[in-house]
């Protein structure tokens, strides 16, 4: 019995210590993201990762001259979406969406999503406090 209690405590530190590598290697919304560098998107989802930790939405967005530019647009988890109104069947491939977000600091064709609109006009803010753009760090 001691030695099962031994193995069994073991085995439960092995455990923490694989799932402490993930939480450490989770990014905070202002190591990667500007909120003071919002961008609104306007183009046609070409493939949503419906995933957590992150959901993220590939939008083909066509500029004045017709060229076509991918965005990786990162969101919360699926949960949280869900509970702010989005769910996976209105951000199927195809679909025509606006979408208000935070450029990456990088500069790279990747934003941290805001806000959802529609062709209806319906729109669906998932942004839940943090900084405001223009506001003291």
């Amino acid at each position: 019995m001691r030695k099962f209690k031994a193995a069994s405590a073991w085995v439960a530190m092995a455990g923490m210590l694989a799932l402490a590598g993930h939480a450490f290697a989770h990014h905070a919304f202002p190591a990667e993201f500007d909120v003071d560098k919002p961008v609104t998107l306007t183009g046609v989802v070409s493939k949503l990762d419906w995933v957590n930790p992150h959901v993220y939405v590939y939008l083909d967005v066509k500029d004045s001259q017709g060229k076509v530019t991918n965005w990786a647009l990162e969101s919360w988890p699926t949960g949280i979406l869900h509970k702010s109104g989005v769910n996976r069947d209105m951000i199927k491939v195809g679909t025509p969406l606006t979408i208000h977000a935070y450029r990456a600091k990088d500069g790279k064709n990747l934003a941290y999503i805001r806000k959802f609109t529609w062709e209806d006009g319906h729109a669906i803010e998932t942004w839940f406090g943090g900084r405001e753009p223009g506001q003291p760090n």
